[in-house]
């Protein structure tokens, strides 16, 4: 059975990627899926898989599904607010998704 979900997807600096994650393990979501050597252009210039502006380091893209609308809002704006609204370089966006229901054990 199919069941709506918010995919929360995080494209930020890597060094901030611990922090990110000690958050959402607060909010009690304990499953995610990390890319690493994320690369593109912004309006912080350009980002290669080596980190394009070393100074910076390299990117990370980060995935949760949250089956909860109001959680994964909540999640987008603390964590845009804390990091990304003028500290860190990174976008943060949610998709709809449909997902296999897991059996709860």
């Amino acid at each position: 059975m199919l069941i709506r979900a918010e995919k929360v997807i995080i494209i930020t600096e890597k060094i901030i990627s611990s922090q990110i994650i000690d958050y959402l393990e607060s909010m009690d979501i304990k499953a995610y899926t990390i890319y690493k050597d994320v690369s593109g252009q912004g309006n912080r210039d350009i980002r290669s898989i080596s980190g394009g502006l070393s100074r910076y380091g390299e990117n990370i893209r980060l995935e949760v599904i949250i089956k909860d609308d109001e959680k994964a809002v909540k999640v987008v704006e603390k964590i845009y607010a804390k990091y990304l609204h003028s500290k860190y370089a990174g976008i943060i966006y949610i998709e709809d998704v449909r997902i296999i229901k897991q059996n709860e054990e």
